[in-house]
Parts: structure tokens; sequence; C-alpha cells
């Protein structure tokens, strides 16, 4: 038998081998990578204020500035998501701000900026809100949950500057707490104005 009928079934196995090695080392990548790209997506449920990402309206978005009219800035979106209403703020001539856990949120609203010319005027923070200093800001916007409004309430009264205006969608801020200025009822995402107090 020639030596190279005999190496045949080795570089065979050697392939195979090989090949198996490649299969595997692609599919721990794809796991890894989905993980990656999924975590950030899945993570909010394990907290203990769960703020899902919900895009919020083109109509929610038209009837939160109609209540910010003659609101002045600087702007910040708690949660921003795609940074959709930090983009529109900055179109309306608010320097705006979104924080928001996601970083690949975060990464896709600067980019959506960038694309809308709105970049020079906007800034996107990976942050907690819960641990964002809210005091430099005159305008608040919050897309929240229902079971954070309580403790937003008093994080909010606590931190805002006197006339400060804030919205919040979907649902109220807690009704101890702040004394509701106005509110309009868009189907399933309603908005509610407050000031804080200059006293």
């Amino acid at each position: 038998m020639s030596v190279a009928a005999e190496t045949a079934p080795q570089l065979d196995a050697a392939a195979r081998k090989h090949r198996k090695l490649w299969l595997g080392a692609g599919f721990v990548g794809c796991i890894a990578g989905s993980i990656a790209f999924a975590g950030p997506f899945l993570s909010p449920v394990l907290r203990k204020h769960c703020l899902p990402y919900l895009p919020a309206t083109e109509n929610t978005i038209k009837l939160l500035f109609s209540e910010l009219k003659g609101a002045r800035g600087p702007l910040i979106d708690l949660g921003s998501g795609d940074g959709r209403v930090v983009i529109a703020a900055a179109k309306q001539g608010f320097i705006a701000h979104g924080i928001e856990l996601n970083i690949w949120l975060v990464l896709y609203s600067r980019l959506r900026s960038l694309l809308a010319g709105t970049s020079s005027r906007t800034k996107f923070y990976r942050a907690d809100l819960w641990k964002t200093d809210l005091s430099p800001y005159n305008s608040i916007i919050v897309f929240g949950g229902e079971s954070m409004m309580s403790d937003l309430s008093v994080k909010l009264k606590k931190e805002t500057v006197a006339n400060t205006d804030i919205i919040s969608c979907r649902f109220p801020l807690d009704s101890n707490v702040w004394d509701t200025c106005s509110m309009i009822e868009d189907g399933h995402n309603p908005l509610w104005r407050y000031k804080q107090s200059s006293d």
C-alpha cells in the first residue's frame, strides 16, 4: 500500500475534526452574539422598576410638544429608547438629552440623530435614571411604567428646580406629590403635564 493511500484516511479524519471545531465555534459565537444583543432588551424585566422599550407614536409626540409650547430647555427624556422624542425636541429648538440603559438603543439614537441633522443639539447617554441628576433640566419627559411612578415622583420633586416642566406619558405622577396642570387623552397614551412650584 502506498504512503498516499495510508495518509488519505488520516487527512479525511483531520478535516472532519477541523470542520466540527469550526461548526462548534460558530454555534457558540452565534449564542454569545444573541445574548449580547438581546440582553439589553431583556434586562429591564429583571429590575425593580421595569421600563420596557415602547416607542412613542407620532401623534403622542405631536401632543407632547403642543403641551410643551413655550417651555424652555435643556430637556431630558428619561428612557429615550430609539431617540425619536429627543430628535423631535431638537427640531423644536431644544437642547435635548436622552438617557437609556440599552446600549444598542443609545448607539442607534446617536446614528439616527446624526442622519436627521440634529446631532449638534442632542446627546444620548447610557445611564440609569435613578442615578441621574435631573436638576440641570428645565423640561423633563418620561414614558414610565406604573410601578415606578411613586418613586419617580419623589425623585422629581427633590431634584427639579422651580418652574421645571414635566410631561408624564402613559401613567401619571403620584397625586400626593404633584398637582396636575393639564391632561390630554390620547387613546392608550394619555399625557399629564406638571410644573415644579416656585415657592
